[in-house]
């Protein structure tokens, strides 16, 4: 999957959460597959969501690399199980992160942008959930679809107004380096309403040129205790900081 569309599918998933309630349950975790299109390569995630914590773990090839978020505290944990190493990372070192992982793509758009919403009737179910289907158009050609459900209790255990903001941030960050046009209010106000209505079971994701098409989808959710193991460090990793990746830079 080519490195533009791995950071849309960050941005996605750490945006696609609702307000925090108290939840029935303990946690979630939910298995997806990331894939172009007409080929059998499909990668797996597993991601986890627990008490306004975030885990994210792909599992294709032979280590695993995940990323934690925490709302709580803000913090963003990033773990290299090929070097045994962690890092954690503050919100605004995240965002410098993002910044830099932006800067050095090759295919970051400069065109003007007009992003509309198109709320279709058209409903499917994904991973057992009735999914609702949402399109993004960007200057009138379709740039996404999003199958949104709010059956599974997704708003139950992340905060979307925390998440809401860094996500904010961060497309900020996207539409500004290389020259391009500033992202509008209102394609904040597109996500926020899609969001609102539940988690994207399934999302695909049309290249600008129209020849490419990457989809992300939920397979399966099943609500469970998580053990707060889960969102730390792994036992025996070592702790580098954001100034540790400066000098290798």
């Amino acid at each position: 999957m080519q490195a533009r569309f791995k950071v849309i599918f960050v941005l996605a998933v750490i945006f696609a959460f609702a307000g925090l309630e108290k939840a029935a349950y303990s946690g979630l975790i939910m298995e997806q597959v990331d894939y172009q299109q007409g080929s059998n390569d499909k990668e797996k995630v597993t991601i986890y969501v627990q008490g306004n914590k975030f885990k994210q773990v792909e599992n294709s090839g032979p280590f695993s690399p995940a990323v934690i978020f925490d709302l709580n505290s803000g913090d963003i944990m990033f773990v290299n199980d090929e070097k045994k190493l962690y890092i954690i990372l503050n919100r605004n070192e995240y965002l410098k992160y993002i910044e830099s992982v932006i800067a050095d793509s090759k295919d970051v758009s400069t065109a003007s942008r007009n992003v509309t919403l198109k709320k279709t009737d058209e409903t499917a179910a994904i991973a057992g959930y009735n999914s609702k289907k949402y399109e993004i158009y960007d200057n009138g050609k379709l740039q996404s679809e999003y199958w949104v459900s709010g059956d599974a209790g997704f708003s139950q255990e992340l905060d979307m107004d925390k998440m809401s903001k860094l996500m904010n941030e961060v497309k900020r960050i996207s539409q500004n380096v290389g020259g391009s046009a500033s992202i509008s209010d209102n394609e904040y106000k597109i996500f926020e309403e899609i969001y609102r209505d539940g988690y994207p079971m399934k999302t695909v994701y049309h290249s600008p040129e129209g020849d490419k098409t990457f989809i992300e989808e939920i397979v399966s959710v099943k609500k469970q205790d998580i053990p707060p193991a889960e969102f730390q460090p792994p036992a025996g990793y070592q702790k580098i900081t954001y100034q540790d990746i400066l000098k290798q830079q």
